[in-house]
């Protein structure tokens, strides 16, 4: 029976009473247990409306800012076991499948904390209604931030500082028109990104920052992709977001410029990608790469950091794989999936791929935004090795029967399952950053971001 026949908008409940529930703070130095908690790890229970019946699991992983509208940035998946299951960024739904495929592009525009210890939640889905477009905002916008009236804070591992969680005004004209907050993770400079791809990047910084404005629209940005948008921003959505940094000590101080989407007509003009019938699309391996663990202070690993090498098929390298993600156990309603945030920099494009999901796709990519990643693991020792095959979304049309073949192999399944069983195990050693989480305390669910995302412009 459909989860969805009985409410509308459907609700649910979450919380935090049963064995299966899970929580793991996070600090801002994992090697010290008395510095701030800065954000967390959590898992809890769905249940239907009437509170009586277990329909699902809520895993996640959140950072933490206490003066804002929007207390969190999360990273967010709900499990309803055969019904489907919602990755969310903050409170949008970036994708849903099976029952709640249709509340992709959506909003779980409540959640409604009744207790906190223990802690229990109500929410409401609601399905997408984008309408507010305002065609009068210029093509291109303009902001200011800067870290003077702001908050920011380091987030150290035993190597020193791996990343930062940030929050800060955000100015117009001269003006204070909202702030802007998020998280972030670092990694070593890679000169395939930036000297062989031509990807400008001073500093490379992987993560999401939410713009909440003081008009009451917002902006979500996975790394530098704008995902979601309201009012005059909503034009926005699927570019990039171009930060330039004009000064880092003793006060930071960026310029931030938005552009509305390139004309089809030009994107038309690059080739696509065409997969090679019978085979993977690409192998990643730990030989040449960089692999981090991300410690809680008691010495435990939580997450990973890693960095590796993308070859194609017939072994040509054409990129480097960057990402970052966190652990969780496997209970009822979850599956081992790759969770996290990682981008893929290509020659011809890049991939933005939130957990399982193509969030954002350029150049001759284009075709898998919204398509799904599958990942298959062929070795661990001594070098680790993966093969990487994407997944067209379920919208577009199959005209090439290597893409029929593609979908038909990796759509959902024990196969899918499979796979991704495997490279939960990757955590453990080289390459994948996973997360599975839900909530426990006071969420609204959001993402993960970076202060000096200045940097992953294109050239």
């Amino acid at each position: 029976m459909s989860l969805l026949v009985d409410s509308s908008p459907p609700q649910f409940i979450v919380n935090d009473t049963n064995s299966s529930t899970f929580y793991q703070p996070i600090h801002a130095n994992s090697t010290d247990p008395q510095s701030r908690v800065i954000g967390e790890l959590y898992q809890d229970i769905i249940l239907d409306a009437s509170g009586n019946n277990r329909v699902g699991t809520h895993q996640g992983f959140a950072f933490n800012f206490g003066n804002s509208s929007a207390l969190y940035n999360s990273n967010d998946i709900l499990f309803f076991g055969n019904a489907g299951e919602l990755n969310l960024i903050d409170t949008y739904i970036l994708s849903g499948s099976g029952d709640f495929e249709k509340f992709s592009g959506g909003y779980t525009l409540e959640w409604k904390t009744v207790s906190d210890n223990p802690y229990i939640a109500e929410i409401s889905l609601f399905e997408s209604n984008v309408t507010n477009e305002d065609q009068t905002v210029l093509d291109e916008l303009a902001f200011r931030i800067t870290s003077e009236g702001g908050a920011y804070t380091p987030i150290v591992g035993e190597e020193g500082q791996i990343g930062q969680v940030f929050q800060n005004p955000v100015f117009q004209h001269g003006d204070q028109i909202g702030i802007n907050q998020g998280y972030s993770f670092l990694f070593p400079d890679d000169p395939h990104i930036s000297d062989t791809l031509g990807y400008t990047a001073l500093e490379l910084v992987m993560g999401n920052r939410q713009f909440l404005f003081d008009d009451g629209n917002q902006m979500t940005v996975l790394n530098t992709l704008v995902v979601e948008a309201s009012g005059p921003y909503s034009k926005f959505i699927g570019t990039d977001l171009n930060q330039k940094i004009i000064e880092a000590d003793p006060n930071f101080m960026a310029d931030i410029t938005l552009t509305a989407a390139v004309d089809a007509d030009d994107e038309e003009q690059i080739e696509l990608y065409t997969p090679t019938e019978g085979t993977y699309d690409f192998k990643i391996t730990s030989d040449g790469g960089y692999y981090a663990a991300i410690n809680n202070p008691e010495g435990g690993q939580i997450g990973e950091r890693f960095q590796n090498p993308v070859f194609s098929s017939t072994g040509e390298r054409v990129g480097t794989n960057q990402g970052y993600g966190f652990n969780f156990p496997l209970v009822e309603y979850t599956r081992a999936i790759a969770q996290g945030n990682r981008i893929f920099y290509l020659d011809g494009g890049t991939l933005n791929v939130f957990n399982g999901i193509i969030a954002g796709a350029t150049g001759k990519y284009r075709a898998f935004k919204g398509g799904r990643f599958s990942e298959k693991i062929v070795s661990y020792n001594p070098v680790f090795e993966s093969e990487i095959t994407l997944v067209l979304p379920a919208s577009n049309s199959k005209s090439d029967s290597n893409d029929q073949a593609k979908e038909k192999s990796d759509k959902g399944g024990s196969e899918e399952t499979d796979l991704s069983i495997e490279e939960d195990e990757m955590t453990k050693d080289e390459g994948v950053g996973e997360d599975k989480a839900s909530s426990s305390r006071i969420f609204v669910l959001s993402p993960m971001i970076g202060l000096v995302l200045a940097l992953l412009c294109f050239a």
